[in-house]
């Protein structure tokens, strides 16, 4: 008996795993970098369902065609072919997301962002875009993945 309860028990722990999925994107123009892989925690299907009042992490790994001193990172939500910046707490990449600034020319680095997502928001299906420009306001790495907010 005590091992079936115990085994109940991993069974119940393992459904609670939070899942990290890499997800498919969409390039978009981006001549000072290349995107690598972008992998979003929790996902489990496609689109990633995220859910209002939980905390989401997005991980962007790429590969800078040139040191890049400092840059700012841009989101935007697109729907219905319009596009809308979101507001980020803190828009500076060096600060915060995992990236030690310079970045080096041909060395991938990997930028992470958590942020909880606000009750407000509508429960919608649509597109999160994310660019990272250099201190020139070059694109370093910009990219699109599909999304569905509960």
């Amino acid at each position: 008996m005590r091992g079936f309860v115990i085994f109940v028990a991993l069974i119940i722990s393992i459904s609670g795993i939070t899942y990290s999925r890499e997800v498919p994107f969409e390039k978009c123009a981006s001549p000072c970098g290349e995107l690598d892989s972008v992998d979003v925690t929790p996902c489990d299907g496609e689109p990633c369902v995220i859910r209002r009042g939980t905390n989401e992490t997005i991980g962007v790994t790429f590969t800078p065609n040139e040191v890049v001193n400092s840059g700012k990172i841009h989101l935007y939500a697109i729907k219905w072919g319009m596009r809308k910046e979101l507001p980020l707490k803190n828009p500076y990449a060096c600060k915060g997301y995992g990236l030690t600034c310079p970045l080096k020319k041909g060395i991938a680095q990997t930028l992470s962002f958590t942020d909880t997502v606000p009750q407000d928001v509508p429960s919608v299906s649509l597109k999160l875009q994310a660019t990272l420009v250099d201190e020139n306001g070059d694109s370093v790495v910009c990219g699109i993945i599909a999304v569905k907010i509960v």
